[in-house]
């Protein structure tokens, strides 16, 4: 079974909260990028404040462990102040014909 997982994130962004959401969410790509993700894209919908980005990794419960027990992430989790509601969930990449 292989352990490679991708993960796609969407998230509301509080009305305003643009520029403090993307200070923060620019530091938790770097501690990711640390962990061993490739971040694959990131789109913004400012017009309904949705932000999605997704992350891969070849041994994902493995690195999210790391991830999310490191220290600088734990202090990263202020980004919840400005995201409304999330969706996250594991997802699969198909082949586009």
């Amino acid at each position: 079974m292989s352990k490679f997982g991708i993960e796609l994130k969407r998230y509301m962004i509080k009305d305003g909260g643009w520029d403090e959401f993307y200070a923060i969410w620019k530091r938790i790509v770097v501690v990711r990028k640390r962990h061993g993700f490739v971040p694959m894209f990131a789109l913004e919908d400012r017009k309904n404040n949705m932000f999605t980005w997704a992350v891969s990794n070849e041994d994902f419960d493995d690195a999210c462990d790391r991830y999310y027990n490191d220290p600088e992430r734990i202090e990263l989790k202020i980004v919840e102040d400005w995201v409304v509601e999330y969706d996250i969930t594991r997802v699969d990449q198909v082949p586009i014909p």
